[in-house]
């Protein structure tokens, strides 16, 4: 008699072990599949399925935007992570402060290039980062957006 209660119980402790299991993985997939989602369509991509690298602001400028300055200064733009708070097409991702789309009518060169050396407003200080030359080269570009 001994040995059926043994069995029993070892019998009852397997079957709770695998409902708790059961249990366990149901609620990994509830928060692993939403997330596989999410990072599948965030994938995006060309027909054929190859990836595309992000757009640059020199990718996206305006037809006929030629200006090797510019260009440049769109590199800039890119190399120093800009993109994370204005975005790749200048309409900014942190409110309205910074959409740089029209910058240039709403600041002159000199609060731009203040703006960009000692920083304020939320936007880091680049006065450490970049050359006078470089910050001349994104004062000139984005006084042009108006």
């Amino acid at each position: 008699m001994e040995n059926k209660i043994n069995q029993s119980t070892v019998k009852w402790n397997i079957r709770r072990a695998a409902r708790r299991g059961v249990r366990r993985l149901g609620s990994a997939m509830l928060v692993i599949a939403p997330m596989a989602l999410v990072l599948a369509a965030c994938g995006g991509g060309s027909s054929n399925g190859a990836a595309m690298p992000p757009a640059s602001p020199a990718a996206t400028a305006a037809a006929g935007e030629s200006n090797p300055a510019y260009v440049k200064a769109q590199e800039l733009f890119t190399a120093n992570k800009c993109i994370s708070c204005h975005g790749v097409d200048l309409a900014g991702k942190a409110g309205a402060k910074t959409n740089l789309q029209k910058v240039g009518g709403k600041m002159s060169k000199e609060q731009i290039a203040e703006q960009i050396n000692n920083g304020g407003g939320g936007m880091l200080a680049y006065k450490s980062k970049l050359s006078a030359d470089e910050v001349g080269l994104l004062t000139d570009w984005l006084s042009s957006k108006k």
